[in-house]
């Protein structure tokens, strides 16, 4: 009878089966290559790390370390003098409020004493005091 030729898929399939074979065999006989001498690719492995440390530390080394770009650095004079403005500013409406309290405590009275008219008058000149240096804050620009 004549024979059939192989189709293209039975060749793959023998090349693929080759490649495996190969690869089979090359796993073994690198198994039984470590199995006979194990001594002599764990000194070679260790051989090969000591070299590995040394170039890294010697010849491989840079001599100047690679460092970080330098930025412009930041204005702390106008932080801090705005940090002042506004520590300022909150210590003054403190103040104002303090101010208040002390005139409304003042005003409800049903008579006032001549105490309570002096205390009435060097309240409300100071509360007169503070908003303008408050609105004198606020209308002079800061100094870039």
């Amino acid at each position: 009878m004549y024979k059939k030729t192989p189709s293209k898929n039975t060749f793959k399939e023998l090349k693929k089966l080759k490649l495996i074979d190969r690869c089979l065999m090359l796993k073994s006989s690198c198994r039984s290559l470590l199995a006979r001498y194990p001594l002599y690719f764990f000194g070679g492995m260790f051989v090969c790390m000591v070299v590995s440390g040394v170039l890294a530390f010697t010849v491989m080394r840079v001599d100047e370390s690679a460092k970080l770009p330098a930025f412009p650095a930041v204005p702390t004079d106008e932080i801090i003098n705005t940090t002042n403005t506004i520590i300022d500013s909150y210590s003054t409406i403190k103040e104002l409020e303090n101010l208040q309290r002390s005139i409304a405590v003042i005003i409800k009275k049903d008579s006032l004493s001549d105490r309570d008219s002096i205390q009435l008058r060097d309240a409300l000149k100071q509360y007169e005091h503070l908003q303008r240096s408050m609105i004198r804050s606020v209308d002079t620009p800061s100094i870039p």
